[in-house]
């Protein structure tokens, strides 16, 4: 999962350098837009739809994997 979600943050916001503990914000300077539309883009990528209330919380490169991680062993 950490992969795939490497190469969308690589496509789309010329992010080169990622680990899992980064920060969206602090570490990768992505905005709520950014968020919002990485979210837009793993739902496509991954055929899943993620809760609102729970994406927003999620901080860290590792937490959006795991969280995808579920919602996709589910579908």
């Amino acid at each position: 999962m950490f992969e795939k979600i490497a190469r969308i943050l690589k496509e789309n916001y010329e992010i080169e350098t990622l680990s899992p503990e980064m920060n969206f914000k602090t570490d990768l300077g992505l905005n709520s837009f950014d968020l919002m539309e990485l979210t837009c883009i793993a739902e496509d990528e991954f055929g899943i739809e993620l809760e609102e209330e729970k994406y927003r919380s999620l901080e860290t490169v590792g937490e959006m994997c795991e969280y995808l991680e579920t919602l996709v062993a589910k579908a």
